[in-house]
């Protein structure tokens, strides 16, 4: 090969040149690299979620986030013991699984059920059992048209 100046390159030029592309290459190939981990752990985890949401877990994200470092991975980069991990989570962690029903947060319960107040059921009261009731409501149903 002919030189800027006219004359040949030779081996040592060739291999500075080779080296310093090695050199621009080695970061983006690290990246590279760190990039394609980031996509095999992003579809590990929608596997992985998937696998555990059908096995009834309750936060299968934060069992996905315990269980990743036991995970197993094929040529493709998919998850292969997913459903043995989903097990072994299941027996490790029993109450993370099942369908309770939610219950609702009631601060009241226990208190009894008040009807609600009807300008009709207060004029059938005598004073006493109004003058026990909560007058805020006795006022809001007697502004009541």
């Amino acid at each position: 090969m002919k030189n800027d100046d006219g004359g040949n390159e030779t081996a040592g030029q060739t291999e500075e040149k080779t080296e310093s592309a090695d050199a621009l290459l080695a970061p983006l190939r690290e990246e590279n690299e760190k990039l394609r981990e980031l996509l095999k752990l992003r579809d590990a985890r929608e596997q992985m979620v998937g696998e555990l949401q059908k096995a009834g877990a309750r936060s299968p994200g934060l069992l996905f986030a315990y269980a990743v470092d036991s995970l197993q991975f094929d040529d493709d980069g998919h998850v292969t013991n997913a459903a043995a991990t989903a097990e072994k989570l299941r027996r490790a962690f029993p109450e993370q699984f099942g369908r309770d029903p939610a219950r609702p947060i009631d601060a009241g319960a226990g208190g009894g059920h008040r009807p609600h107040l009807t300008k009709e059921a207060l004029s059938k009261m005598k004073p006493a059992e109004i003058a026990k009731l909560d007058w805020v409501e006795v006022r809001s149903v007697l502004a009541e048209r």
